[in-house]
């Protein structure tokens, strides 16, 4: 499947079409850190709506990325 993206992506430069700086709108996503759902912020509200903890403002999504005492699983 890899090589159809680049196929595309090469097709895509061809045709000298600009790239965009970014996303239209970007999209924040935290987990939760006490119940360890996904979150997306709205606002700059960083509070899970599951659990109505504080969020980290910096990346915690990531399985690597988990609090202590908590095992990181996929």
């Amino acid at each position: 499947m890899n090589g159809e993206w680049d196929r595309l992506e090469s097709f895509l430069l061809r045709g000298e079409l600009g790239r965009p700086s970014g996303f239209t709108h970007e999209v924040v996503f935290r987990r939760g850190p006490d119940c360890r759902e996904h979150n997306i912020v709205r606002e700059d509200d960083f509070v899970c709506v599951f659990c109505g903890s504080d969020s980290p403002e910096t990346w915690n999504v990531d399985p690597a990325v988990a609090p202590p005492g908590v095992t990181a699983t996929r």
